[in-house]
């Protein structure tokens, strides 16, 4: 049963489902309820993309909880999927906004992806999943407060910031990092919603998605652990700019960055890197990456 309780010292919500515990956890080989098959949960009809309510949610009427399965295939990962697949990803992402913001009592809508085991991810079949909250977020409610008169977002970013500037996106490391090798996916037009963006946004956003991916992995040398999250308006339509962030926890040399005591219990980040750090090591490997797509003609 799932449950909304606020916490008295701060107002804000936390969800409770103690059903969540019974979660499977796959083996991450054999046993996956996403891949299709007579008791599978996106069953035995073949699809592109699979998009259903998750079994154990953290919100249900208000709110909901879905999952995204971007391939029938067990090992295709968003990073090395054929571009028409991923953009057709963007688009689906894109319908189900549009779809939950119009469903009584949604008041943000969230997009991510735990990228493997240690962020989380219970299933080894890569998926992301998509939260309508029955509240803004405090996260997105801080962000807010900045966006109301100007757009922090829109601005002249150094270049020592910038990994990667395209018509219509660029990839930038945060100026205040929180976790380490976190990089921002920004559009340039000042949007607020994924469901503004046009056909050519979406084209040129699923691509540096896929290609700052690969290059996390090339860097790191394996899949990295990540999550990937989209930030954007809520369905109020408040003034923002939306953006994706990918934070790995992996900070090289098989180090992870954990959240203990400033993190979990003040909500105040210590991160044991500089942007310019972030920049010149991932660079290369981000650099790689285009000259590669360029050569496929992504």
């Amino acid at each position: 049963m799932t449950t909304l309780h606020q916490d008295a010292l701060t107002g804000e919500w936390v969800s409770l489902n103690g059903d969540r515990q019974s979660r499977p956890v796959t083996d991450f080989e054999t046993i996956c309820p996403f891949c299709p098959g007579p008791s599978s949960e996106v069953g035995e009809l073949p699809f592109d993309v699979a998009v259903f309510e998750n079994k154990f949610p953290a919100f249900r009427h208000p709110g909901n909880a879905e999952v995204v399965v971007y391939s029938p295939r067990h090992y295709d990962d968003l990073a090395y999927l054929p571009p028409a697949r991923a953009r057709l990803i963007w688009k689906v992402w894109a319908d189900r906004v549009h779809d939950l913001e119009e469903e009584p009592g949604t008041r943000a809508v969230f997009i991510f992806e735990n990228r493997g085991q240690k962020v989380g991810a219970t299933i080894g079949h890569p998926h992301g999943q998509i939260y309508a909250y029955p509240y803004i977020p405090p996260r997105l409610q801080a962000e807010l407060r900045y966006f109301a008169h100007t757009c922090p977002l829109c601005r002249d970013v150094p270049d020592t910031l910038v990994l990667s500037r395209g018509q219509y996106w660029r990839l930038e490391v945060p100026w205040a990092l929180r976790m380490p090798y976190q990089v921002h996916l920004v559009p340039e037009r000042h949007v607020g919603s994924l469901g503004e963006l046009g056909e050519e946004e979406q084209r040129e956003g699923a691509r540096m998605m896929q290609q700052l991916l690969r290059a996390y992995d090339r860097f790191f040398g394996m899949r990295t652990a990540l999550v990937m999250a989209l930030y954007q308006t809520p369905a109020a339509r408040a003034p923002y700019h939306l953006r994706w962030d990918f934070m790995p926890i992996d900070r090289g040399g098989g180090k992870i960055k954990y959240l203990a005591g400033s993190e979990l219990a003040m909500g105040a980040f210590v991160v044991d890197m500089v942007p310019e750090q972030v920049r010149e090591r991932l660079q290369p490997a981000l650099d790689w990456e285009e000259q590669e797509g360029e050569k496929l003609g992504e």
